[in-house]
């Protein structure tokens, strides 16, 4: 049986550049995490308004032996 374990990662406006974005990558990479897509969620701003922001979905699959 596959068990899935996903990580929601906030990208930040301005500092999230290829090379911050490489570098989560590889070391989530490491832990067995795949990039699965870049999707807008809503969230809240630091005064606490309503937003939309990017973030980096990964997905962790485990398999389990029955």
């Amino acid at each position: 049986m596959s068990t899935y374990e996903y990580e929601l990662i906030k990208m930040e406006p301005v500092s999230s550049d290829i090379d911050t974005v490489e570098n989560i990558l590889n070391e989530k990479g490491g832990e067995g995490f795949r990039f699965v897509a870049v999707q807008k969620f809503w969230t809240q701003d630091d005064y606490g308004q309503p937003i939309q922001r990017n973030f980096l979905v990964l997905e962790k699959k485990d398999e389990e032996e029955l």
